[in-house]
């Protein structure tokens, strides 16, 4: 019988990223206040999380924001208020670098950095003191430098002074909170120069450290080279660390513990059980882990969005693969179909990781969410990562990107559709189907000057990206007694097997499914089998041949 439930109004936190607001609104806020005590009633006084897109990094700094600004009403009921006693008032210090288009060079960040330190100074009511800056500037720079490294020496030194100057006025030290503070490295014309620029300015943390209170990073990756991760005086990095491992995204307890009445109207639309409810909000947008020995969270920005719309969509992908992940991917002529089994990456390569040469792809699809921990092999000192896909709307959002951006230059003129692909698949119309694979090829921007192996992983990478986002069973290279296949597609009613082969033959292909007895696995299975042997030429750049046998 269907639990009835009352009627329930819109209580997601969704855009805002003001704790004040929330509160003020009476939005649900899932208490993480335990962790903003812990943080900052420890002997460590400076920290780094990274985290990726919508995990609520923004809305950590700016609990953190109002916490330290002595705002006791807005944690009235909260975990925090029944530990803390002074709720003392501090000098903040905010950066928020998420807003601001940083592409269109350099001078964006210096304009930045100057308006938050005038609104710093503003609100403290201190002086700038010209004569003091200059005179400091005179003795420190040489006049051969340039324009953006005196910029960044006189932002430190105004830096440096202001907090000195507030510790002298109030007796009390800074908090200083930088939101995304990579976000205008990741978007930088001139990366080296704003790494220059960051250098300057962030090198004052560590002379200026008596006049700190708090200092707190949030970020999505870890870069080189800006005296933020070097030296003594860099910040505890606590985004691999079990203790903190939900301070950011939702919890399963969490999640019945704050939206049953919400989890029960979704699963009443869709007529099933609360249990079965919890099990598909899961695999849409569960098991976020960062730490093997962490708490799975879920990604609270799409977990929300779901609950509020009562329909699983893929959220992920409305927001954009980031473009500079895109770049990346771009140059490294990655093998995608690594992706579909799980990844091996050591744990501490994982946790020392800097973006510094761009060399690296698994790493920064960790970072950026793509990729979460599944399992961990071995001891501290050389232990392995197994990683994969989160979820289902991860995974599905990553593959279409990679063939938006790279393989569906002209949609309408090729006649490539995710539905006629579906259909064809669906039906058993597999000549029709590789007819659009060779429409699709047509498009693909391969370049001149690259090697028929390169040219083979990107047909194979456009045959595994499609296979995958249809939502089948794909398998790539599936291991059987006497060898593998390339790719095996399962749906409800049939089995396709595929041998590609590159500037041969389809007869070759096929008769090697033959000789090796791919289709042997299957037999059982009661659905019709489909053998597809096809050829591929590097120098039309497309299929050439294909032979079709039907078991």
């Amino acid at each position: 019988m269907e639990q009835l439930v009352p009627p329930i109004q819109n209580r997601f936190p969704l855009g805002i990223q003001s704790f004040e607001k929330l509160r003020e609104c009476d939005a649900v806020y899932v208490d993480k206040t335990d962790y903003i005590f812990q943080l900052t009633h420890s002997t460590t006084t400076s920290y780094f999380l990274a985290r990726p897109r919508r995990f609520g990094k923004s809305l950590l700094c700016n609990t953190l924001r109002a916490y330290f600004e002595g705002k006791k009403e807005l944690f009235e009921g909260l975990k925090i208020s029944q530990w803390e006693k002074d709720w003392v008032k501090y000098p903040i210090l905010y950066i928020d670098f998420v807003s601001g288009d940083y592409s269109i060079g350099s001078s964006m960040l210096i304009t930045k950095i100057n308006i938050v330190l005038k609104e710093f100074e503003a609100e403290n009511g201190i002086q700038f003191d010209e004569s003091y800056i200059q005179d400091k500037i005179d003795k420190e720079i040489d006049e051969n430098e340039s324009p953006y490294h005196k910029a960044s020496k006189i932002l430190s030194v105004r830096l440096e002074y202001d907090l000195k100057m507030v510790y002298e006025k109030t007796g009390l030290k800074t908090v200083m909170l930088v939101d995304e503070y990579d976000n205008p490295l990741i978007n930088s014309k001139n990366l080296e120069i704003d790494k220059g620029i960051y250098r300057g300015f962030f090198s004052v943390l560590k002379s200026a450290d008596r006049y700190l209170r708090f200092v707190f990073f949030t970020g999505v990756t870890k870069f080189a080279k800006t005296t933020v991760f070097s030296g003594n005086n860099q910040p505890k990095d606590i985004s691999l660390n079990a203790e903190y491992s939900a301070v950011c995204g939702i919890t399963h307890k969490e999640l019945t513990d704050y939206f049953t009445n919400e989890i029960q109207a979704f699963a009443n639309k869709r007529k099933i059980s609360f249990d079965q409810m919890i099990a598909l909000l899961k695999r849409w947008y569960d098991s976020y882990l960062f730490h093997e020995e962490g708490t799975k969270v879920f990604n609270p920005v799409s977990l929300f969005n779901a609950l509020d719309d009562k329909d699983l969509k893929n959220y992920w992908y409305q927001t954009g693969t980031p473009t500079f992940l895109m770049q990346r991917i771009r140059s490294t002529n990655y093998d995608y179909r690594l992706l579909d089994g799980d990844v091996k990456y050591y744990k501490n390569r994982l946790e020392n990781y800097k973006d510094d040469d761009f060399s690296e792809l698994v790493p920064l699809l960790y970072y950026s969410g793509y990729l979460t921990i599944k399992s961990v092999n071995g001891d501290d000192e050389i232990a392995e990562y197994t990683l994969g896909f989160p979820n289902n709307e991860v995974k599905i959002s990553f593959l279409t990107n990679l063939i938006d951006e790279f393989y569906m230059s002209d949609i309408q003129s090729s006649g490539f559709d995710y539905l006629d692909f579906s259909r064809d698949f669906r039906t058993g119309n597999v000549e029709d189907a590789l007819k659009r694979f060779q429409a699709l090829f047509e498009t693909l921007p391969y370049a001149n000057d690259k090697s028929v192996t390169l040219i083979e992983r990107d047909f194979q990478n456009v045959i595994f990206l499609v296979f995958s986002i249809l939502g089948y069973n794909t398998i790539s290279e599936p291991h059987f007694s006497k060898g593998r296949a390339d790719v095996v597609l399962i749906n409800n009613d049939f089995v396709y097997i595929f041998e590609f082969k590159v500037d041969q033959d389809a007869q070759t292909a096929l008769n090697q499914i033959n000789l090796k007895n791919y289709a042997g696995h299957y037999n059982m299975t009661g659905k019709k089998i489909f053998k597809i042997g096809a050829n591929f030429s590097s120098t039309e750049k497309n299929l050439t041949d294909w032979v079709i046998e039907v078991l």
